[in-house]
């Protein structure tokens, strides 16, 4: 059971990253969030979204969904994504475990792109 992300509805508002970032430091701490949505620079209204799991970075776009298992060696020819380092330093997403109502990222995402699989 996990997170699933509809990337396509998604409006990159950072209402999951600031509840996310909320639910660990009972702040409104950007750094401390395991998921973090952006936009490229080089196209048009393109968002994303980036989730650390336990053992992987899952980044969903709008082509498709990527799993970089952390740790793996990546293919050479590939160019990193410049959000992907300050992920790997982040804790890994735990579903808001304590939160009765569980995670805080589906229940603030004014626009439902994020729901659990």
């Amino acid at each position: 059971m996990g997170l699933k992300i509809d990337v396509l509805t998604c409006t990159a508002c950072m209402a999951c990253e600031l509840a996310c970032g909320y639910h660990r430091d009972d702040a409104f701490a950007l750094l401390s969030s395991c998921i973090m949505p952006y936009r490229a620079k080089e196209k048009k209204n393109y968002v994303g979204l980036i989730l650390k799991e336990e053992d992987s970075l899952v980044a969903a776009r709008p082509e498709g969904l990527e799993i970089n298992r952390i740790g793996e060696e990546q293919d050479p020819g590939k160019e990193a994504d410049a959000s992907a380092k300050p992920m790997l330093l982040r804790e890994a997403c735990d579903l808001c475990e304590d939160a009765d109502d569980g995670p805080l990222c589906i229940k603030f995402c004014p626009v439902n792109a994020i729901s659990m699989e």
